[in-house]
């Protein structure tokens, strides 16, 4: 009887919520709109920047926050309906067995490919350097261990062209000379973050170190603020931006870039 008084209860609540003009919750197919949802990106990232462009995001609320981190757990906690990621962070950090387990990628709306590469000052003698190691890499079969270390195999260039820079600025010997690579990071699943003994680890956090190997030289991961990344580059606090970093016509540009080493897109992740 207790059952059955709850049940009519429900279904009153339900026709009166109608009534009103009002729904009852129901699975929003984000992959068709995105008007009035809340969507979160990094301050700074490729994803920002798609929130910021694309006309299916023009009738949403963008709110930049500090780290994709940060926008996996607005959407989490429920104060964003949508965090657009870089598809490597979905990888491994979202679903079943994570910190994220009710969050997936929104399936039915892709958008445009991309490449990572390392950024370096603009004619850094540092570039071709890393270039030669990244090759060396590839060829022993290391680069892709290692990727297969953290589900990222598949998406591994291995015959990216190097940009044509003009090489000017003496920066490998002074970072042969101190005997450090100082890389500047953010932390993020699964390319740099710390597990549970809090040790560093993660794809670009070996890559790196394999890379520094090669050079004769010891990593020296600083984390940055992803968003003032370029003053921190030019002003010689770090010696280069190694984070799944996205190149653009503009980054080129202005930075000296590595040989595109790893795919990518950006995708939306909701509950």
């Amino acid at each position: 009887m207790k059952k059955l008084l709850v049940l009519m209860m429900a279904l009153i609540l339900v026709v009166s919520l109608a009534a009103c003009g009002q729904q009852v919750a129901t699975d929003i197919d984000y992959a068709t709109s995105v008007e009035g949802a809340k969507i979160v990106a990094e301050a700074g990232s490729a994803g920002e920047e798609l929130a910021n462009t694309d006309a299916f995001f023009a009738n949403a609320e963008f709110t930049p926050v500090d780290s994709m981190a940060k926008a996996l757990m607005e959407v989490a906690s429920g104060t964003a309906d949508i965090a657009i990621v870089d598809y490597v962070t979905s990888i491994g950090s979202i679903g079943e067995g994570t910190d994220f387990a009710d969050l997936s990628v929104v399936e039915g709306k892709g958008f445009g490919e991309e490449e990572y590469g390392i950024a370096f000052r603009k004619g850094s003698d540092i570039t071709p350097a890393v270039n030669a190691a990244i090759k060396e890499l590839a060829e022993e079969g290391k680069l892709a261990e290692i990727a297969a270390k953290y589900k990222l195999d598949e998406l591994i260039i291995l015959d990216g062209a190097a940009f044509d820079d003009a090489v000017e600025e003496g920066d490998l010997a002074a970072i042969k000379e101190k005997g450090e690579l100082v890389i500047g990071i953010t932390l993020f699943a699964p390319m740099n973050y710390y597990d549970e003994n809090e040790e560093l680890i993660g794809f670009e956090t070996e890559f790196a170190t394999a890379v520094c190997e090669k050079l004769g030289v010891a990593p020296k991961f600083t984390e940055i603020n992803w968003d003032t990344k370029e003053i921190e580059l030019n002003a010689k606090s770090i010696d280069c931006i190694w984070n799944g970093m996205t190149i653009t016509e503009e980054r080129a540009e202005n930075m000296s870039i590595s040989v595109p080493y790893m795919a990518n897109k950006q995708v939306m992740v909701s509950k």
